[in-house]
């Protein structure tokens, strides 16, 4: 039978680079298409989705449960998950990273609402990941999926994104135009840890001073510095 795996976690967390990375495994299938939203799906185009390999890997399309504020058919979504077995990979990023990246386009209070539902559906999550672990320890993360879903590798997270297709990276003309660029700086580059810690005090204007309170208590409670 296949396994259909959902990535989820707030905007600008990294959820793109790991379905890309996804590329590395064996008998998967990376539900990367060309186009507009080539790289997201909603829940029912997983569920529905047919193929011959032994693993579905999918990246949700918001609004879905664990990436934006909470919205009706949460529940709803928590509900065809368990029952399809569905499996979730979380990833969870600096905060103060998140809201400054790509313009400003995720706002405090999303990536907090994202961080909170960790709790409130933990029992829905099979692994977490960090953002920063992805860059800084690929193969570990891959090793933990390996253990946590049974999913063989041909290539190293660490090679990425040599083993990675190059049209995957072709579709990313929304990003591109919301950023008012004329060309992606999303395209095919090695990992590098320049995205982490980027600026740790501009986020704190940019949240309100109720915000404020609960992204630090957010921020320490996942061990952030």
């Amino acid at each position: 039978m296949t396994k259909k795996i959902f990535i989820t976690g707030c905007a600008k967390s990294g959820t793109t680079l790991l379905l890309r990375m996804c590329y590395a495994f064996k008998d998967t299938f990376t539900s990367y298409r060309t186009g507009f939203n080539g790289h997201e799906m909603t829940l029912p185009e997983l569920l529905n989705f047919n193929s011959s390999e032994r693993f579905v890997i999918g990246k949700r399309l918001p609004p879905f449960v664990l990436s934006n504020t909470e919205t009706l058919d949460f529940e709803d979504q928590i509900t065809w998950i368990k029952k399809h077995d569905i499996g979730i990979i979380n990833v969870v990023r600096d905060g103060r990273d998140v809201v400054l990246s790509d313009g400003n386009y995720v706002k405090p209070q999303r990536w907090i609402d994202s961080i909170n539902q960790r709790k409130q559906y933990a029992d829905i999550i099979d692994m977490e990941v960090k953002y920063e672990d992805l860059i800084r320890y690929p193969n570990m993360i891959q090793e933990s999926m390996t253990n946590v879903f049974g999913i063989e590798s041909h290539s190293k997270f660490s090679d990425y994104p040599d083993y990675v297709p190059d049209w995957v990276y072709d579709w990313n003309v929304s990003v591109t135009g919301r950023a008012g660029k004329q060309e992606s700086d999303y395209g095919k580059r090695k990992l590098s840890e320049s995205s982490i810690n980027k600026d740790i005090e501009a986020y704190k204007t940019l949240c309100t001073s109720e915000q404020l309170s609960e992204f630090d208590s957010l921020l320490s409670e996942l061990n952030y510095k």
